[in-house]
């Protein structure tokens, strides 16, 4: 049996994911797809568009056999966390053949080439991205610089094309947690086509998500939004909205996490992961001037503190997800089960093999959580909160009840 894993978020399923489904099918010649989703927050620090088991239902209607939660602890992370949680997942399957992920560059050798070098991590290369550090840069230029500076096996171009793009970044770190975890997975990259991860104009033909939740933030499910995204997942996302399931973005929270800020003490805030240097200090004295979260984060950027680092941030401490949390929960295993989302009724086989395959519990009721040790129970409460948290945006007022996680039912699709 070959098995596909893709990393992905979903946010939401549109052309660009189903042109990667399917290439990506016809390059390993997978029997089945395995996909690894965040959940209700993802890892930029945003909120859903719709909460992960609609997102979960739509990749399946376009051909996904079986979706995944990456626990909330990885998914709202830098991305070397990220993807990190998401490779050992797909190792946690025991199934799994194949890895592919979208790259700007789309080749492997170079990617594979840098990820080699931060793998490693030389004192030379150590040096030099300390040095660029020193000087107030962001983490991702300065490690760009360092690999510049240590390595001339690959044209600065290419270098630049690598580590400047946000899908080459994340295949980088993909790799990375491969050999890392000394995986037998097999890596795939294929282009990213048309247009940027981050562009935020709906052109013809494939569109990115941000474009495509810009667009149905401003306009709802416009005519243009229909264009973007298969069928399927058009017909999902109306009935979505009609019945008060979202769109959700950062916005809908912006009351509850300036609250959050202005409630917290200096000790607590600077506990958030990704918080260090001093920086609770500026986030506590921007909160009180702020009057929403966008205006909040153009006070507290600056070159070093971007504004995705900070999105994850507020999510943090929405979920109070503490450095010392993260680290007791973190290990050599990465996430610590396999918590199923949706699947296909064509995927029964891979169903079958996977309990027998599976190197963690796979969990497909939530109330069978206390049969596990504390650690499982401690990652998966995370979970369970950030739903509670993101449930409060809809306005469906059953569906903003806690517990969602407990209650929700788990039907082939």
């Amino acid at each position: 049996m070959k098995v596909l894993g893709i990393i992905a978020e979903y946010n939401p399923f549109h052309y660009g994911h189903l042109f990667h489904l399917k290439q990506s099918l016809r390059l390993s010649k997978a029997d089945y797809t395995i996909a690894v989703m965040s959940g209700q927050f993802t890892q930029r620090g945003e909120a859903a568009i719709v909460d992960k088991w609609i997102r979960a239902r739509a990749a399946v209607a376009c051909g996904v056999d079986l979706v995944l939660e990456l626990p909330t602890v990885y998914a709202v992370q830098t991305a070397e966390l990220f993807a990190r949680g998401g490779i050992q997942l797909l190792n946690h399957t025991g199934l799994t053949t194949h890895v592919s992920f979208g790259s700007e560059i789309g080749e492997l050798a170079p990617l594979q080439s840098i990820a080699d070098i931060l793998t490693v991590e030389d004192e030379e290369y150590k040096r030099l991205l300390k040095a660029y550090l020193a000087k107030g840069l962001s983490f991702p230029d300065a490690r760009q610089r360092a690999v510049m500076g240590y390595y001339s096996g690959i044209s600065e171009p290419a270098i630049q094309t690598v580590l400047s793009k946000s899908n080459s970044i994340l295949a980088i770190e993909y790799l990375k947690a491969l050999k890392n975890s000394k995986s037998k997975i097999i890596p795939l990259t294929l282009p990213r086509v048309r247009t940027s991860y981050n562009s935020t104009q709906i052109k013809k033909g494939i569109a990115s998500a941000t474009s495509i939740r810009k667009e149905i933030m401003e306009n709802n499910l416009s005519h243009r939004a229909k264009e973007a995204v298969p069928e399927p997942v058009f017909n999902i996302l109306s009935d979505s909205f009609v019945n008060g399931m979202g769109p959700v973005d950062n916005n809908s929270f912006d009351d509850f996490i300036l609250g959050t800020l202005r409630r917290s003490s200096l000790a607590e805030i600077a506990s958030w992961m990704d918080v260090s240097e001093g920086l609770e200090n500026r986030i506590k004295e921007c909160a009180q001037i702020a009057s929403n979260i966008e205006e909040f984060i153009t006070l507290v950027k600056t070159r070093r503190y971007v504004h995705t680092r900070l999105q994850r941030i507020l999510i943090h401490g929405l979920l109070n997800l503490t450095t010392k949390s993260f680290k007791e929960l973190d290990d050599v295993t990465g996430p610590k089960y396999l918590r199923i989302l949706a699947f296909s009724r064509n995927a029964m086989p891979l169903m079958r093999r996977l309990k027998e395959t599976a190197q963690v519990p796979i969990l497909t009721k939530a109330a069978h959580i206390n049969r596990y040790e504390t650690s499982i129970q401690r990652m998966f409460a995370y979970d369970s909160l950030a739903t509670d948290i993101y449930s409060l945006a809809l306005s469906n007022p059953k569906m903003r009840q806690g517990g969602r996680d407990f209650t929700q039912k788990l039907i082939p699709i």
